[in-house]
């Protein structure tokens, strides 16, 4: 196929756990992804081995500059792009009167804003072509008042309003804006999850069984497809009906 007929998808937090799935979900579809991460893990090497239009991207979005270079070098590597992933992103918790400002700050500088300044980048690729489906992974920690997620819903509180004013600015553009929101996805960073909030989540699921990271992959899959072209502005509750 022509390269620049090929679809490509920009992937952030893509060496492990839901951003690692959603590279190989979108590789086997036949995306070129590009992976963009901090380090280049054993499990993003197996993908990258199996799928050749897998390419590695340095990116840290806890460094400005960082996420300023690999914008650039997206720019100069691909003509296009058609998707943007937002999956990166860090885990804290702790109690309101316990919080540091400097602490909620850089949660909320790679959750939140980092993320923005990043999507600003590539959504003008995408203006200019106007197409494109841009998918921020938020977590339905951002719509409960749950004690101790302060930081951490908060940053995703803010990506999921940012998500549904992106959704109203850029659909003359034609580009589509959607958020998935989960619960507790079965990864690393959900081991670092206090047991009793965990138990307490699962009391109030009305399914059963846990959420895999091919979970949320699918339902990217599904976002970024034609079948979902006419969906905009909405968030995906991807939480067993936590209720």
């Amino acid at each position: 196929m022509d390269e620049k007929l090929r679809r490509v998808a920009v992937v952030t937090g893509a060496s492990r756990g839901i951003g690692l799935a959603i590279v190989t979900k979108l590789a086997a579809e036949g995306f070129d992804v590009a992976a963009c991460s901090r380090v280049r893990s054993d499990g993003l090497e197996a993908v990258m081995a199996c799928h050749p239009a897998v390419r590695f991207f340095l990116f840290d979005l806890a460094d400005v500059e960082s996420v300023t270079s690999c914008a650039q070098h997206l720019h100069k590597a691909h003509a296009r792009i058609d998707v943007l992933v937002n999956a990166a992103g860090i885990a804290a918790g702790g109690l309101f009167s316990m919080t540091r400002v400097e602490d909620m700050k850089r949660v909320f500088d790679i959750n939140y804003f980092h993320q923005i300044l990043f999507t600003q980048y590539v959504a003008k690729k995408m203006m200019r072509a106007r197409s494109g489906s841009i998918v921020n992974i938020a977590s339905v920690a951002g719509s409960r008042a749950d004690a101790g997620t302060l930081s951490y819903g908060g940053s995703k509180a803010a990506l999921i309003h940012a998500t549904g004013v992106l959704a109203t600015e850029l659909g003359p553009f034609d580009i589509r804006v959607n958020a998935i929101s989960p619960a507790v996805v079965e990864t690393d960073m959900a081991a670092e999850m206090d047991e009793k909030a965990r138990a307490v989540l699962n009391e109030r699921s009305a399914l059963g069984g846990e959420i895999k990271p091919a979970d949320v992959a699918g339902l990217v899959s599904f976002l970024v497809s034609e079948a979902a072209s006419k969906m905009t502005g909405q968030i995906l509750c991807l939480d067993r009906g936590l209720h």
